[in-house]
């Protein structure tokens, strides 16, 4: 039997990743305690100014902890719907001859170069949990029959998979799309038949996209993002090796407004579709079943509705402190849309990676 592993915000949560609504308090907390004299560098003072001028924060003189920031999904949502329109906000032009020419693209970048930023710092240390999944996967011999699809950007799934390519279990992993690394001697190499599949639907801190060569680079092991952040860590900046162009990060934020034109996203969504026919049982972990994802919801459907057998969903979302209400709205949601044969669980994500084994069996 196929089984589809979906991991949510929450799997990474577990780990001590923030979820997309403490994004912006962690990352201004990070940069008042890192630094002395902090707002150094152009990213830093352009989102300190966009806070100020969009939503009335006032990041230097109050305390963070009792500010209540957008989210990441509105603040990425507000800011693409104005480049879908070809409109601007004040302060925040796309095209002209002013001093602030492109500044709406560039504080869009800012604000995802944010997130990859205190993504790396909070998961500088975790909890090895996806690792104790896949590696009781691996020794239950179960994991070539199990499907990884993940919406999160941080590489938790892909470092624990990886882990296993070497031994005992000498496996290969397949993302669904050709890095530009296959090319290259003593790099990322190609994945052969049966590899265990690794499917990130909004894009991965350790992808980096030339989009003068239409190519993508793996950075494997390596939040390779971190690399086009200005000096913060000391790294030799990246640069794509054909053209040497700036690379740009390939992650489509969680808003209404998603562009999923890239051409190696659409591989991958291609490659989901494909491979989730012949799957028999959906585990979501640590995913809420959000609004904004209507591009999920509708590749869901297509595969409920469009087969000869039924699917079988499971839901794996409680933690410590989630409130009743909060579970009861979660799991009309999913019923609401999937039917009401969900089997919504009371169990964390810890505890389905200490037994994974008893619902693959």
């Amino acid at each position: 039997m196929k089984t589809a592993i979906f991991f949510g915000a929450g799997a990474s949560r577990a780990e001590g990743a923030p979820l997309q609504g403490e994004l912006f308090k962690e990352y201004f907390k990070f940069i008042r305690a890192d630094k002395p004299t902090y707002y150094t560098t152009e990213m830093e003072r352009e989102l300190r100014a966009f806070f100020h001028l969009m939503f009335s924060i006032d990041v230097d003189n109050s305390d963070l902890a009792k500010i209540k920031f957008p989210t990441f999904e509105e603040v990425l949502g507000v800011l693409d719907l104005a480049i879908q329109r070809n409109e601007t906000l004040k302060n925040y032009d796309l095209d002209n001859i002013a001093s602030n020419n492109n500044r709406l693209r560039n504080v869009r970048l800012h604000i995802i170069m944010s997130m990859a930023q205190i993504i790396h710092e909070k998961l500088k240390s975790y909890k090895s949990l996806h690792e104790e999944l896949c590696k009781k996967l691996a020794t239950s011999n179960l994991i070539k029959d199990v499907i990884f699809l993940t919406t999160n950007y941080d590489i938790l799934i892909d470092n624990a998979l990886t882990k296993l390519v070497d031994d005992p279990f000498k496996l290969t992993l397949d993302y669904g799309i050709d890095f530009v690394n296959f090319l290259a001697e003593d790099d990322w190499k190609a994945p052969k038949q049966n590899s265990v599949k690794l499917f990130k639907l909004h894009g991965s801190l350790n992808w980096l996209y030339c989009p003068t060569c239409n190519n993508i680079t793996l950075t494997p092991k390596e939040k390779g993002v971190i690399r086009l952040l200005p000096d913060m860590y000391g790294q030799e900046k990246k640069n794509c090796s054909h053209c040497d162009s700036l690379f740009v990060p390939m992650i489509i934020p969680p808003s209404f407004f998603k562009n999923m034109n890239n051409a190696f996203l659409s591989i991958i969504w291609n490659k989901v579709e494909q491979e989730l026919r012949d799957v028999n049982h959906i585990i979501f972990c640590g995913y809420s079943f959000p609004d904004a994802d209507i591009h999920i919801k509708y590749l869901l459907k297509r595969i409920q509705t469009n087969r000869k057998t039924r699917i079988k969903f499971t839901v794996i979302n409680n933690h410590n402190g989630k409130k009743n209400a909060n579970k009861r709205e979660e799991e009309l949601r999913y019923k609401r849309f999937l039917g009401p044969r969900v089997n919504y669980t009371d169990l964390s994500f810890e505890q389905f990676c200490d037994h994974p084994q008893d619902f693959l069996c």
